[in-house]
């Protein structure tokens, strides 16, 4: 007898191979150790700034300021296979989920397996129930597990933008790297060099370990706290705070690299950085105020350029943003292309990703194309002109939105 109509229509049960669990509160994340550890390996390394003990720290500093830490696991037949840590913070009431370690980490990312359209919308909608307005990824890069995601899924918030880095797989050696600059470019380095040997004593670059690259790291952060100040710019890391407090942890405990170029046994200059695999990250360079008329920071970075390459080190990564001096350390225009992204899971959620896909460029490109001295006295006085007014109102409104 023939099947019925019913029958042949019947559907088949497929199983949902991408369970997610959540896993809330820093306690919870502690417990990932060996999870985490797993797919990491799996996936051939976590990242620089994704390693286990800096995502654990970055939840307790999100406990202590009164946000929630949480981390997503998607399984793929019963076995985890990508991580994602973000951490849940109000802003203006809404409830806004952004990566754990931001802004510390420099890119948001998995780790494990690349994230699924499918396993996005899954993630989205369990977000959602627990009360989530909005999820903002801060500088995914095109090459990362969250982009293919997020690029069918997410919206742009307008914040294409290029991390540089030098190719050093290409040049092959450091005097290579080296004979690609213009010959007045070497000849006004050297010059420069010399000039600093005579005004503070001879040079030399070290990279260093243990206490001394700890006092090193403070001072670059003292040069780089006065840097911003001296510009009327702050920063949620420069700052004396959490975050600055968690980078001196993470230098010293996930194996950071930190050079220096002393000048008559002075301090000049001062990178701190992180190898990860193949590729050196430069996250923080600073040089003494009081030498940049010999340009120190340029002096130190040639010296670790050339230790990348002693090591056989395939990639210098400058990190966004893509400023000119960047480029031209790059030499042949590399980079990977980096942009923000929204989740918007409420109408609360979408009037912030509009305000901040919209507002935030105009209101940051204003407040940053005024002098120094007008954002210095802004930031002192309060409001010396209506101009610095409306700019710095503007800029915070945006950037505590989606801070």
């Amino acid at each position: 007898m023939p099947r019925s109509r019913v029958e042949e229509a019947t559907p088949v049960t497929v199983p949902i191979m991408d369970d997610i669990e959540i896993a809330s509160g820093a306690d919870a994340i502690a417990a990932l150790r060996p999870l985490w550890n797993d797919v990491a390996l799996n996936a051939h390394g976590a990242g620089a700034l994704g390693r286990f003990e800096l995502v654990a720290a970055a939840a307790r500093l999100a406990e202590r300021r009164g946000d929630e830490p949480f981390v997503a696991i998607i399984r793929d037949k019963g076995r985890p296979v990508t991580l994602l840590a973000l951490r849940r913070e109000r802003h203006f009431g809404a409830r806004v989920a952004v990566p754990i370690a931001y802004p510390l980490a420099q890119y948001t990312d998995v780790i494990g397996r690349a994230l699924t359209p499918h396993a996005l919308d899954r993630l989205c909608a369990r977000l959602q129930r627990k009360g989530t307005d909005v999820v903002l990824f801060r500088r995914v890069r095109e090459d990362g597990g969250l982009h293919g995601a997020l690029s069918q899924r997410a919206r742009s918030q307008r914040a294409h933008d290029t991390a540089c880095y030098i190719d050093l797989a290409s040049f092959g050696t450091f005097a290579a790297y080296e004979a690609s600059f213009s010959a007045r470019t070497r000849r006004n380095r050297r010059q420069r060099q010399q000039r600093l040997a005579a005004h503070a004593g001879p040079l030399e670059f070290e990279m260093l370990r243990g206490n001394d690259a700890a006092l090193a790291l403070d001072a670059a952060l003292a040069w780089k706290r006065k840097w911003l100040a001296d510009r009327g710019v702050s920063s949620p890391v420069f700052d004396l705070g959490g975050w600055e407090r968690l980078l001196r942890e993470t230098v010293a405990a996930s194996g950071g690299v930190v050079s220096a170029l002393s000048a008559g046994g002075r301090l000049a200059a001062v990178e701190a950085g992180f190898v990860d695999q193949t590729t050196y990250i430069s996250y923080l360079g600073a040089f003494d105020p009081e030498l940049s008329t010999f340009s120190p920071g340029q002096l130190q970075m040639m010296g670790t350029i050339a230790w990348c390459f002693d090591h056989g080190l395939a990639r210098y990564d400058l990190l966004a943003p893509c400023d000119d001096y960047k480029r031209h350390w790059a030499r042949n225009k590399t980079g990977v292309t980096v942009d923000d992204y929204a989740l918007a899971l409420t109408h609360v959620g979408r009037g912030i990703a509009e305000v901040r896909r919209h507002v935030r460029p105009l209101a940051r490109d204003f407040y940053l194309r005024l002098s120094p001295e007008m954002r210095v006295a802004g930031g002192r006085y309060g409001v010396p002109a209506a101009a610095v007014a409306a700019a710095a109102a503007a800029a915070s409104v945006v950037i505590a939105v989606i801070e």
